[in-house]
């Protein structure tokens, strides 16, 4: 055997990964190490591979990986949606619908606006109102998509949800409507007291 670089004939193996080097240039010479899988499956084994690690763990990995991911999904809608205090619930809910697989992909962001919109209408949590609107905003979804999918979570979970608050409804979109903006505040309190009654 010589050296593929300097053609010397002179080697040392190396103490970490047991490959020769040449004494004259210092190359690594490749695969001068490699033992052959005689016998079998259960013949013996080589010095790098392993027979039958190859992908050991990876299906956990992934599945670790996209529950994760999926929490910190839930957390930034919930939160965008002002409902970070009850992103637990949300993840018990889609827990319950997808069996502890949560998900990914563009379905997922839809399932948890479904059950953020569940969840406030099932409460009614403080009078407040969550439009499908701030939810089509905030998660990227079609309105017929994201109704279909409340429909299929409310089902599915055997919810009763409230009355819609129409009188919240109309106060929250009074106080933030631009045109009212620069009302003056005696005549905004009054026509957000009309439109209620």
């Amino acid at each position: 055997m010589s050296c593929k670089r300097c053609n010397g004939t002179n080697f040392q193996r190396d103490d970490a990964t047991g490959n020769s080097f040449c004494c004259g240039c210092g190359t690594l010479q490749e695969y001068d190490n490699y033992e052959a899988q005689l016998g079998g499956v259960r013949g013996p084994q080589g010095t790098y591979i392993r027979v039958g690690t190859t992908g050991t763990g990876s299906v956990l990995a992934y599945r670790e990986k996209k529950i994760f991911d999926a929490g910190n999904l839930i957390d930034d809608i919930a939160e965008r949606l002002q409902l970070g205090e009850r992103s637990e619930e949300i993840k018990r809910m889609i827990g319950k619908i997808t069996d502890g697989e949560f998900g990914k992909g563009e379905w997922f962001s839809l399932l948890i606006g479904a059950c953020c919109y569940a969840l406030v209408r099932k409460e009614r949590r403080g009078g407040g109102v969550l439009t499908m609107d701030e939810i089509v905003g905030v998660v990227g979804c079609d309105l017929h998509q994201l109704g279909s999918m409340c429909k299929r979570v409310v089902e599915y979970l055997g919810l009763e949800l409230g009355e819609f608050d129409l009188v919240g409804l109309f106060v929250k979109t009074a106080s933030g409507s631009p045109r009212l903006s620069g009302v003056d505040g005696k005549k905004k309190e009054r026509v957000m007291k009309q439109g209620g009654f």
